[in-house]
């Protein structure tokens, strides 16, 4: 369970793929170890921790860049689970945010602005992410842990919320204006259900010269329940541990996927407001043991018997009847052993229906799918292809070969209409022919290859984001399908010089 100093080594020091770095000389890569033991979110550093490998990251001041200050990240993983340690020194302990402050004049409670302290991190849901959200030139939603010392943490919990950055107006957004004329929305939106704490009433005589003006009323409800964590403040900083699923099940939440590499950002702020706080440049998190290895790559040769994969559904795109009926069925002539999966009935043979089987559990971004295909029949289309990045039944990418046309194609799917991408005609693989395509997908660059062959090249941003994996057939086409092999890669992520102006949580909140 614990990472050996060599293992560490080989993980830290592998770098990045694809874009490099720029500003430092070397990534901040801030490695995870698996731990089947996890930790008690209670602030405190107990035995788990002793495996975690720290990594010191530096925060500035997000307006100017400031004033330094060392935060110490650790973090461990279970097989379904995120969970991390932040500590970084504060002098002053702040764990009321605008209390009621007596007034001897007046003889009642005035609530004066006061902040408290807090601690955030933050991941990309969409777009294109950075740690400056005053910026003109990128438009993105990120994930955002917010941690505040006043108001969540005394019963252990951390706010959930989105930012979402854009050039143009967006629901819940306040506008600001840049220099030259230009502007920039943000909104900062806390996710679906009910908080733990909310502000009470004043007292109507005096309990004290300072009360805390935020009362608990239990759990958070919802989307806003994700997210444990608790800090302990010891006279001379915090020591903070935070957790979260590495899947909610959510929509306004990020995946943290331990197969590849995670970029994330962390802000502080130790009694401060607004521009004051201290953001650090992305971080790369990168996972060791555990799902890390084991999910490096998952295949399926639907040899272990004939039932259908577990995790696995029948959907389709534009349906105008009965879903098709996929089987696993013993082949004599089956790539690999006994058994291949077939669409064996289909019901619904409308020209623009597609049919699916696909799984949303195999979470794939950047990497090579490779799979063995064979048309058997169909008098409208033939063939099939793969499925990936997939949202749901009516928004994925494709790549498919059809016997009748001889053609090979790329596409994406995006409501329900396919678009195509790229295109390769004139080849000569009959109905009845085992064939081989293989993609190979990275940030927005994508190659289709047909038996070994690379013959489809496209530039695509529809969908950026990790997504389920699966086959597809069109309309009467009955396909038999073999040997998929899901490889993710590690994603390659460019950290930007830091902005004046970087600005990461500027709410009251």
């Amino acid at each position: 369970d614990i990472l050996l100093d060599d293992e560490y080594q080989a993980v830290v020091n592998k770098p990045p793929e694809g874009m490099a770095w720029t500003g430092d000389p070397a990534p901040l890569i801030w490695v995870s170890t698996y731990t089947k033991a996890p930790p008690k979110i209670d602030g405190k550093v107990d035995a788990p921790w002793r495996s975690a490998k720290p990594l010191t990251v530096m925060v500035r001041e997000a307006m100017g860049g400031d004033h330094p200050k060392p935060v110490v990240l650790r973090a461990l993983h279970t097989d379904d689970a995120f969970y991390m340690l932040a500590q970084w020194s504060d002098d002053t302990k702040s764990d009321l945010r605008d209390p009621y402050v007596w007034n001897p004049k007046t003889k009642r409670y005035d609530r004066p602005s006061k902040p408290d302290d807090q601690f955030a991190i933050q991941f990309p849901i969409k777009g294109d992410f950075a740690i400056s959200m005053m910026t003109v030139m990128r438009e993105f939603t990120a994930d955002v842990w917010h941690w505040k010392a006043g108001r969540g943490n005394p019963k252990g919990w951390v706010d959930d919320k989105s930012h979402v950055i854009s050039q143009k107006p967006v629901p819940h957004a306040k506008k600001h204006r840049l220099h030259g004329g230009r502007s920039v929305y943000i909104a900062r939106v806390m996710d679906a259900g009910k908080p733990s704490y909310a502000v009470r009433p004043p007292p109507t005589s005096k309990q004290g010269d300072i009360v805390n003006s935020f009362e608990h009323k239990g759990p958070p409800t919802g989307s806003l329940a994700d997210v444990r964590g608790k800090g302990l403040h010891d006279g001379k900083g915090w020591t903070l541990e935070i957790s979260r699923k590495f899947k909610t099940g959510h929509s306004d939440d990020a995946i943290i996927d331990p197969t590849r590499d995670n970029v994330c950002a962390i802000a502080v702020l130790n009694d401060e407001l607004y521009e004051e706080h201290s953001v650090s440049t992305l971080i790369t998190l990168r996972f060791a043991g555990g799902p890390a290895s084991k999910g490096a790559a998952s295949s399926w040769k639907f040899d272990s018997g004939q039932k259908l994969p577990p995790g696995w559904k029948v959907a389709a795109t534009n349906p105008k009847g009965p879903l098709a009926e996929w089987r696993v069925v013993a082949d004599a002539h089956a790539p690999s052993s006994a058994n291949v999966l077939k669409v064996t009935r289909i019901k619904d043979r409308s020209r623009g229906v597609f049919n699916l089987f696909w799984t949303p559990n195999v979470s794939f971004q950047d990497g090579i799918i490779e799979l063995k295909l064979r048309a058997d029949t169909g008098r409208v289309d033939q063939g099939g292809g793969p499925i990936w990045r997939v949202k749901d039944a009516d928004n994925y990418y494709i790549a498919r070969y059809n016997p009748l046309e001889g053609n090979f194609r790329l596409y994406y799917v995006k409501n329900g209409a396919r678009k195509t991408l790229a295109d390769a005609g004139g080849i000569r693989i009959k109905a009845g022919q085992w064939f081989t395509i293989k993609i190979v997908h990275r940030g927005r660059r994508i190659e289709g290859w047909l038996n070994g062959k690379k013959l489809l090249e496209a530039t695509d941003r529809t969908f950026g984001q990790a997504g389920g994996v699966g086959f597809w057939t069109k309309a009467d086409a009955a396909t038999s399908f073999d040997d998929l092999t899901v490889r993710p890669a590690r994603v390659a992520v460019c950290r930007l010089p830091r902005l004046a102006g970087a600005n990461m949580i500027r709410d009251r909140d």
